[in-house]
């Protein structure tokens, strides 16, 4: 190769570097997303971590006018989660549905909790809508992980017919409803249990695991609503536990 030749190769190859370098960093495709709780401390900061990463939100609540979020990329609609129709209606042509709710029903069972009923009502609406269907990912119990082995609603004092049992177990209910519907596509996040989940800082810094507590190099669980929530919008951006329940801790 003569002199010339060798710079012209090296100048070939410096414009396509610099090219490749000017080049738009690649970013997931934008979804749709529908959240119901997003008028909660949880759903909230998922709310806005979905927001900050160009996704389009649509929050659910049964008060819509209490979802004060001034973004072009957010719609607020009022909803029931345990209403079928009402669900069918909002979550038609979305690309994933995020359940972030809790609480009782009148009676206290754990067939009537917030979350079991939100399963049962987006199994149902997921099995209507077929093919078109949405993913769902819904915020599971860290009560119904296993901590050493030991199984952790085995550790609970907790009388039947109590608001602590029906909540407790209603998580578990509705787990067990999911992992029964194996024509649906589902993903529950079970955060670590008690006070381990706070309010804190967005580190990214996290470990995934799937049934059994996270525990740190302190020897405690513990992770941030904020980390919590930038590990749905990983798993929006990047199904990796469709048809699993998930654990999340630092």
């Amino acid at each position: 190769m003569t002199h010339s030749s060798s710079l012209r190769s090296v100048a070939v190859r410096v414009v396509a570097l610099l090219a490749l370098i000017s080049l738009p960093a690649l970013t997931a495709v934008a979804s749709t997303i529908v959240i119901y709780g997003a008028s909660g401390n949880l759903g909230g900061k998922i709310v806005t971590e979905a927001l900050n990463r160009g996704h389009d939100v649509i929050g659910v609540s049964r008060n819509p006018a209490s979802l004060d979020v001034n973004h072009s990329n957010f719609s607020a609609v009022g909803g029931d989660v345990s209403h079928l129709e009402s669900m069918l209606e909002i979550i038609r042509g979305v690309d994933v549905v995020i359940v972030s709710v809790g609480g009782n029903g009148i009676d206290y069972t754990p067939e009537n909790s917030a979350a079991n009923q939100a399963a049962l009502t987006f199994i149902q609406a997921a099995r209507q809508l077929g093919a078109a269907s949405p993913r769902v990912i819904q915020m599971g119990g860290g009560t119904t992980l296993f901590d050493n082995g030991v199984f952790g609603l085995d550790r609970l004092d907790v009388e039947e017919g109590t608001a602590r049992h029906g909540l407790y177990f209603g998580h578990w209910q509705a787990l067990l409803n999911y992992r029964a519907a194996t024509d649906v596509q589902w993903t529950v996040v079970s955060p670590p249990p008690g006070a381990a989940l706070h309010p804190g800082e967005r580190t990214g810094v996290f470990r995934l695991g799937e049934d059994e507590v996270i525990v740190g190099e302190n020897g405690e669980a513990s992770i941030s609503e904020e980390d919590l929530a930038m590990a749905y919008i990983n798993e929006v951006e990047d199904p990796q536990s469709i048809g699993k329940r998930i654990t999340i801790g630092y």
